[in-house]
């Protein structure tokens, strides 16, 4: 058996780290959140059909239950699907500095809304980072209960909001699941 949704959940994630614009890259996401969903769905109603690994499958629905990574992108694809309301906010490009060991002074510089640095004068260590225009997750709700960006995946914290570095977490977790419940199914064994 092929799981073409989680190759298609794969190809939406790397459409978004190639997308051209924000919303070719918010279409991505929204297509990715949907495939991992149903990748997951038929790969349930296939073992529930030919095999024996409902235990499994019940540790996963738990975890998809629990885990703030995995319960926010059920409820973020609900709500896509079943509302009218946003699941990605837009965040300004912004520059931030960070002074080094010992901290850093700066004198005069020119900072442009595009990242460039220019005419800048310090002293001491600095690090100038630009962070473009992006999409982040934002809280969403479904049937009445809303549901914060994730801060954390089966127990370790997620420093990030971008939908990308999101779902690349979610399909490594999706796929190794997958590819457990192909070996456990008898006719699975050996493909």
């Amino acid at each position: 058996m092929e799981l073409r949704e989680l190759g298609w959940a794969n190809l939406a994630l790397t459409q978004m780290q190639s997308a051209r614009d924000l919303n070719e890259y918010e279409k991505s996401w929204v297509d990715f959140l949907h495939y991992l969903d149903r990748a997951w769905n038929k790969l349930e109603k296939y073992a529930r059909a030919g095999g024996s690994v409902q235990k499994h499958f019940s540790e996963v629905n738990r975890w998809r239950k629990e885990d703030e990574l995995l319960r926010y992108l059920v409820q973020a694809r609900n709500s896509d699907e079943h509302s009218i309301q946003e699941i990605v906010g837009k965040q300004a490009g912004c520059l931030t500095i960070t002074g080094g060991i010992d901290g850093g002074t700066i004198y005069r510089g020119m900072f442009e809304g595009s990242g460039r640095v220019g005419n800048l004068l310090h002293e001491g260590n600095l690090e100038i980072k630009f962070h473009p225009e992006r999409l982040e997750v934002i809280p969403v709700s479904n049937r009445g209960v809303t549901y914060p960006p994730p801060e954390s995946h089966l127990g370790s914290l997620l420093k990030t909001r971008l939908p990308h570095e999101l779902a690349k977490i979610a399909l490594n977790y999706y796929e190794s699941n997958a590819q457990l419940i192909f070996g456990e199914l008898p006719e699975m064994k050996g493909q």
